[in-house]
């Protein structure tokens, strides 16, 4: 088995609900059956979002440092559940001789196997990640239109995401209104494009399939893990160009 790295603390419960899907993917029937996981909950991560739209400090740095902790700790790749870390990905990739998942593509990844026919893909997700563009791109390539929330049904998202990161854990109305918004501007699936979401949201009240970026990131980890596949067999844009062989 390979080792897990985690970069995670952004935030905490978003962090712990991708290492209980690992967990729950194995279903394994003893300690031994699961992979190692060293988990760096790096909470002092400066603000993602607050950063990329004028207010905040840098987070680069902390990210570099948080993935040096891992690689140094003996990780042979890493993940990170943080949807909006993901602008800062190159950076962190060149800091580091193993690989670094890109969540951002499992997500489409997973759109494209199970909405392939879907035109319109509606996000929710931080205003740092809808800012950067960061599905924006992929979506297009993968022949699909991304939809955005309306300014104001956004800061609803972006309240409610600080609400679950204050520990109120549970169905929000504001994230189920926002996503039926998108379905009626023509959204026919949506994703899950933050970690706190799938937290806040409760998928079977939605009209259309719901792609879930946690779920998409942790398969793909496990499956790596597990070494079901070689890094050379991760489809492009998951990893950089250059993967070692571990």
């Amino acid at each position: 088995m390979r080792t897990i790295g985690v970069l995670g603390g952004m935030g905490p419960a978003a962090t712990l609900d991708f290492y209980g899907r690992l967990i729950d993917l194995l279903g394994a029937g003893s300690d031994e059956q699961h992979p190692p996981c060293l988990l760096n909950s790096a909470t002092q991560i400066p603000d993602r979002t607050n950063h990329i739209v004028g207010v905040g400090p840098d987070p680069t740095p902390a990210l570099v440092e948080g993935v040096m902790v891992l690689e140094a700790g003996g990780a042979d790749f890493i993940a990170i559940p943080c949807n909006t870390a993901h602008a800062y990905l190159e950076a962190m990739r060149e800091a580091v001789g193993i690989p670094v998942l890109d969540m951002i593509a499992a997500a489409v990844a997973a759109v494209r196997r199970d909405v392939p026919d879907a035109r319109q893909i509606g996000i929710l997700a931080t205003t740092g990640t809808l800012t950067t563009g960061l599905y924006d791109r992929l979506l297009r390539e993968a022949g699909s239109e991304p939809l955005h929330p309306k300014e104001a049904d956004q800061a609803s998202v972006m309240e409610a995401i600080h609400s679950i990161k204050a520990g109120n854990i549970g169905p929000d109305e504001r994230l189920e209104r926002t996503a039926m918004t998108l379905v009626d501007l023509g959204a026919r699936a949506i994703i899950m494009g933050c970690t706190e979401i799938p937290l806040g949201l409760d998928t079977e009240r939605l009209p259309v399939k719901v792609v879930d970026a946690t779920q998409a990131l942790a398969e793909m980890t496990l499956s790596l893990a597990l070494e079901e596949l070689g890094f050379d067999d991760v489809p492009v844009g998951l990893l950089p160009e250059s993967s070692p062989e571990t």
